[in-house]
């Protein structure tokens, strides 16, 4: 008896080690992309499991400005140096409520997620949701979505991934795709909800955005749809009726110069 009520005994008077006490605060930074701010500590006992970690920042706490509150960007630490590490952006997408905010009732939801490479070889994952005025048929939603492609495309191999974030994160690239797709069909919204990237180029330094935004992409598409074709008819139509309307003008003039004449010439053998 007194053996068990020994051993519980030891037990009891055992020391729990606070796990806490054995860890450090490491602070963490955005790229220069992001002009380098703080964006938080890491609570580590081991530094080396701190590289590679991710973190989540508000872009309105970037920025400063509260239209982009909706929008979180994802951070990737990077190296160490003392208590000190770097970051970069390793992605971004809408909040739940955002995404939410954009569909409704009686519209087209087109969703496009497609692979891009820059021209340093970053490689992009990026979701964009197109959303429609009506509900759209097939075929324009397959349109559409090759629009998001090939502009989305074009920038980015013409462009470096500093410079492929800005356009994504700050809604050039999505204003540009609408232009575009709403030729095709009547567009409520066009947004770029997520944005991933899944390669890393090790070679290339951490620089800050440029600030020349580049030209606009503009595509040569076919006629599509019968609303399309039904458009340019009526377009054509009236323009005929126009031009009718102008000669039978012209000659109703005429025949009053006429009149006139006649009147005149009447006058004067008087």
């Amino acid at each position: 008896m007194s053996s068990t009520k020994t051993g519980r005994k030891s037990k009891r008077d055992k020391k729990v080690i606070d796990t806490w006490k054995t860890k450090q605060w490491y602070e963490i930074y955005a790229p220069k992309s992001f002009k380098e701010v703080f964006i938080g500590s890491i609570p580590s006992s081991n530094p080396k499991s701190v590289p590679g970690r991710k973190m989540e920042y508000l872009l309105s706490d970037l920025t400063g400005k509260i239209q982009h509150h909706h929008i979180k960007v994802e951070f990737k630490v990077l190296d160490l140096s003392g208590n000190r590490a770097k970051s970069r952006y390793a992605g971004h997408q809408y909040t739940r409520d955002a995404i939410r905010s954009l569909v409704m009732r009686g519209s087209s939801c087109i969703t496009g997620i497609f692979n891009f490479t820059t021209a340093d070889n970053f490689r992009y994952r990026v979701t964009t949701m197109i959303i429609t005025r009506k509900r759209a048929k097939n075929s324009q939603k397959k349109t559409i979505r090759k629009i998001i492609y090939d502009v989305l495309n074009e920038y980015a191999k013409n462009t470096k991934h500093e410079n492929f974030i800005k356009g994504l994160l700050f809604g050039k690239y999505a204003e540009n795709i609408r232009k575009i797709a709403k030729t095709i069909y009547p567009l409520r919204k066009c947004e770029i909800v997520k944005a991933k990237v899944i390669q890393f180029n090790p070679d290339v330094e951490d620089t800050e955005m440029s600030e020349e935004d580049g030209e606009e992409i503009q595509l040569h598409l076919r006629e599509h749809g019968k609303t399309i074709k039904a458009q340019k008819i009526k377009k054509s139509a009236e323009e005929k009726a126009e031009s009718k309307k102008a000669a039978d003008d012209t000659e109703v003039d005429e025949s009053l110069v006429k009149e006139i004449e006649e009147e005149e010439k009447n006058e004067s053998a008087k």
